[in-house]
Order: C-alpha cells, then structure tokens, then sequence
C-alpha cells in the first residue's frame, strides 16, 4: 500500500511535468499520454490523480497560484496609498512574478496563441484576483471621491491586460525592434499616465452600469 507522501510525490511529479509540456507545446499540444511517459507511469496512473486533462491542467494553474500567493498579496495591498500606488503594486507584482515563473508566462503565451482549454484556468486563476482587487479599489475610492467615475470592471480590465502584455512581450521587443527597454521601464512610464486620468482632478466622466466581475 502507498503511503501517503508516496502518493503525494507522485501528484506533484505529474503537475511538474504537466506543467513543462503544456509551456511548452500549449493545452492541446501535450496530450495525457506524453505527460505519462515523461513521468515514467501509465495513462491509468493520472487519472487515478486527475479526472482528467482539463483538471490537471486547472490544478497546474491553481498551485501556481498558490506557490506565488496573488491573493494573499493583493489582500495586503487593500486601501494601502494612493490610486497611483495601488497600480504600481498591481504592475510591480505582475513583473515579479515574470521575472520568478517563466514557465508560467509560457503557459500565458501557449494559451492566449492556441486559444485552447486552458484559457478559463488561466484568466480565473492569475489575472482574475488582480482585475477584482482593482475593481475593489475603484469602487471604494470613487465612493471617496479621489477617482473619478469610471466603469471598474472595463478599467481594471484594461490596466491588468496591459502589464501582462508588457511582461509576455518585453523579451520580443527588445529582439525585433533593438529597444533595450525592461518591461520595468515600460511600467514606470505608464502608471502615473493611468492614475492621472483616473484622478478626480482629471476631468471625470460619467459612469453607468457599474458591474463587477
């Protein structure tokens, strides 16, 4: 009989291997069976783990998650300094985790190429916190009148869209157009433009609808 920490190897052996192939040959280019023989086991022995590929790739995201804590950093970051501020904390944390899990902006780049089953996973589990944090921010500091009214959701949606843009492709920009801009620089340059038109001061607009993800 296996013991548990047996078990539990064999678990995290099949999500380190799951992990590498799907970066590298996206959702549907790393079929169950290759994931088997990377791991040296038999089709039967992941399924008695997982239901099945799109659950061991959702479990790959979410211990991703977990070991980067998005949460919990976001949790700590609630109504902490200005609008300026909380983007920069958004951005910076975003940049951080590029620079420690390159296999997990793979794993973005993979998805948002192939368009596949792990795009749910990915946007639930990575941009979703950031994007509801933002949300959270917004809401509460138009209430504070320190932001001007806008549409939270569309906002937050917009600024996250553009720091995971700016960490996937920084590598290829500095390659095809010889700019030796870090995606540091880039964000440095864009977040105070982002709070200036999200400032009360700057002209606000009219908001309607408001949702929330």
């Amino acid at each position: 009989m296996k013991t548990t920490s047996a078990t539990g190897g064999r678990r995290t052996q099949i999500l380190e291997a799951a992990a590498r192939l799907f970066a590298g040959q996206g959702y549907a280019g790393a079929p169950i069976r290759e994931i088997a023989r990377a791991c040296g086991i038999t089709e039967a022995a992941i399924y008695r783990h997982f239901a099945g590929k799109a659950d061991l790739y959702a479990e790959v995201i979410r211990t991703k998650a977990h070991q980067h804590d998005i949460t919990g950093y976001l949790q700590g970051r609630v109504g902490q300094g200005s609008i300026e501020d909380v983007l920069r904390a958004v951005a910076e944390h975003v940049l951080a985790l590029a620079k420690a899990d390159p296999e997990l902006m793979r794993l973005l780049l993979a998805s948002r190429a192939g368009g596949d089953g792990g795009t749910d996973a990915l946007f639930t589990e990575i941009r979703l916190p950031y994007i509801r944090f933002l949300v959270g921010e917004l809401s509460r500091r138009m209430d504070d009148g320190e932001v001007a009214e806008v549409e939270p959701l569309i906002t937050a949606r917009c600024f996250v869209g553009m720091v995971m843009d700016c960490a996937l492709s920084s590598g290829v920009w500095e390659r095809i157009a010889d700019e030796d801009f870090r995606a540091d620089d880039v964000v440095c340059n864009n977040v105070p433009i982002f709070a200036r038109g999200l400032e009360r001061t700057a002209a606000p607009g009219a908001a309607s609808n408001r949702r929330r993800p």
